[in-house]
């Protein structure tokens, strides 16, 4: 999930695009300037926030209190098209966010945005404050049930997006050069933790309970021999370290769970996403299950020129998982199905998600996968799997897909 690419959508398709230039009285140009730096730049700020445990509990608690539950997303036109104080009380909001996320270099960073957008300085800040609960909506809206480690693990796979997309000012001023680069180790450190547990004890159980049996000793100990002051201070600190060690076992399992780790006949490994088009494959070829030419999985990090069907690099990664899965598995073959959502000619459409099933083939076939074992094929606006009438319904429609054929 690309969330920059999701907030580029919501904002420059429709008339959301016109509704903001109208209301900042600049161009439509400049306006889209202006959004492709300041939404990597907010987007990476709150990265940064969130790359330790305390700054990701942080934002969680902006966002409960903020109620940035993402409903912003759909009304966001109407509040800025409506003007008058609902369009204010969101300016004024996005500001304070952006205080607080951007700290003193706002400035700094108003000056480039204004400088490489063709923005006047006061549009850029307002740009700026209008992207910001935009974001935390987003954010908030898919962090719904997750603790600190889940956030963390969330904001660090935007990462790398965030970075393609970041203006270099923008990156050197605000110090972004290894955006996302401390949540990655922390999750990478939980997870060899957990690892070096597991190989030790089979379980995180026997560590947990050794360590209470220990703790108790002490405070029957202590509960024989000193003052009951004393029985009560140490009661407190067993159920603070207690606290401590599951907390810690919770962020590091939290953190595995979001990983799926491949081994492939023939000595393959690789890792994808927990959830991911490469687990669900993978799962279903070695399952008993039987194939249907209605089954369908959704490739869920390939990414697209807009308007055209030329891949981004950003797309590499699971094109290869896909390739080492074909190698691995000699019999499957497969169909690639392409889809849009219902903007624009229906016949524009079909010819757009032909040539982009077309061309995620042609790569698996320079990928070493045999062009005989996939077929490719565009159906356009047809099988919509969510609802046409929202930009997130919309998003979810413009894929490329996958059915197994054979296994």
């Amino acid at each position: 999930m690309n969330l920059l690419e999701i907030l580029k959508n919501q904002l420059t398709s429709g008339n959301t695009l016109g509704t903001i230039s109208s209301f900042l009285g600049e161009s439509p140009a400049a306006t889209t300037s202006g959004l492709g730096a300041i939404l990597p730049t907010v987007l990476g700020s709150v990265i940064s926030k969130g790359s330790t445990t305390e700054g990701a509990s942080s934002l969680l608690n902006m966002i409960k209190s903020g109620g940035h539950d993402g409903s912003i997303l759909d009304s966001f036109g109407s509040i800025l098209g409506g003007g008058g104080s609902n369009a204010s009380s969101l300016l004024s909001s996005g500001g304070g966010l952006i205080s607080s996320l951007l700290g003193d270099k706002v400035g700094g960073i108003v000056n480039l945005i204004s400088s490489m957008s063709g923005l006047k300085s006061g549009s850029a800040t307002s740009l700026l404050s209008m992207a910001a609960p935009l974001v935390m909506g987003l954010i908030g809206k898919n962090s719904v049930g997750q603790g600190a480690s889940g956030l963390m693990s969330m904001l660090a796979g935007q990462s790398d997006f965030v970075k393609a997309a970041l203006p270099s000012g923008i990156s050197n001023l605000m110090g972004f050069g290894n955006v996302g680069g401390a949540a990655k180790a922390a999750v990478s450190q939980a997870a060899a933790k957990v690892e070096e547990a597991k190989s030790s004890t089979g379980s995180f159980l026997p560590y947990i309970l050794g360590a209470a049996v220990l703790l108790g000793g002490i405070l029957a100990y202590r509960s024989c021999s000193t003052p009951a002051v004393d029985v009560a201070e140490t009661k407190q600190a067993v159920k603070a370290t207690a606290d401590t060690m599951m907390s810690k076992a919770s962020d590091a399992m939290g953190a595995i769970a979001t990983t799926f780790k491949a081994a492939l006949p023939g000595g393959a490994t690789f890792e994808a996403p927990k959830g991911s088009l490469e687990e669900k494959v993978v799962t279903f070829i070695e399952s008993k299950d039987t194939i249907s030419k209605n089954l369908w999985f959704d490739f869920d990090r390939l990414l697209f020129e807009t308007g055209k069907a030329t891949l981004k690099p950003e797309s590499a990664e699971q094109l290869k998982n896909v390739a080492a899965i074909m190698k691995a598995y000699p019999k499957v073959k497969i169909k690639i199905g392409g889809y849009t959502d219902n903007v624009g000619k229906a016949a524009f459409n079909l010819k757009l998600s032909g040539d982009r099933a077309k061309n995620v083939m042609a790569e698996l076939v320079k990928l070493g996968t045999e062009a005989p074992r996939m077929e490719a094929e565009g159906y356009g606006d047809q099988h919509p799997v969510a609802s046409n009438d929202t930009e997130e319904g919309k998003t979810k429609n413009r894929r490329i897909s996958i059915s197994l054929r054979a296994k």
